[in-house]
């Protein structure tokens, strides 16, 4: 098959499973997008690697509804540069690197997302403030981190198995 063709067919796929992910019933703060984002940063190109995270992001809002523009940006930000800064860690797809991406991810985008109570005045602009909020959003880091590694440890595992890409695919994604 050719590259390019394969390249957009993950890119659709992983942005249809986010999404569909998120019409069945699970816990608030146990999202798939972070992991669509490894899968994405491992192996699509640099040109499409962003592309099923915030088509993913995009169209559950679009379903569920739209709120503050303010919350959205930290939120997709968040998304967003979770991906990008995961891909540096797949040099080579393996337990370690997934392990290390999962907890990055989450890391990530707790980091930026955890603006957004701060932007928007629910915390004051204090260092206890600062700190109360981000203990506040400590359980959704914890639940991040787990989404992270069972979802993309899944996604990994049946990549892996199924033979989806050859051992030179990452390196010739990397290159793009």
């Amino acid at each position: 098959m050719d590259r390019h063709l394969k390249d957009g067919l993950l890119a659709v796929s992983l942005a249809l499973a986010g999404v569909l992910s998120h019409a069945l019933p699970h816990p608030m703060g146990v999202s798939t997008v972070g992991a669509i984002g490894m899968v994405a940063a491992a192996h699509l190109p640099r040109r499409l690697m962003l592309v099923p995270v915030l088509a993913t992001v995009l169209l559950i809002d679009a379903v569920n509804g739209y709120y503050s523009a303010l919350a959205m940006s930290f939120v997709y930000a968040g998304h967003l540069l979770a991906a990008v800064a995961v891909r540096p860690v797949f040099g080579k797809i393996g337990i370690r690197p997934v392990a290390f991406a999962a907890i990055a991810s989450a890391v990530v985008f707790y980091l930026i997302s955890n603006l957004t109570p701060m932007a928007m005045g629910f915390y004051p602009n204090t260092v206890e403030g600062w700190i109360a909020c981000y203990i506040a959003g400590l359980p959704f880091l914890l639940k991040g981190i787990l989404a992270n590694a069972l979802y993309g440890g899944a996604a990994f595992v049946i990549i892996a198995l199924t033979g989806a890409f050859d051992a030179d695919r990452f390196a010739a994604a990397k290159r793009h």
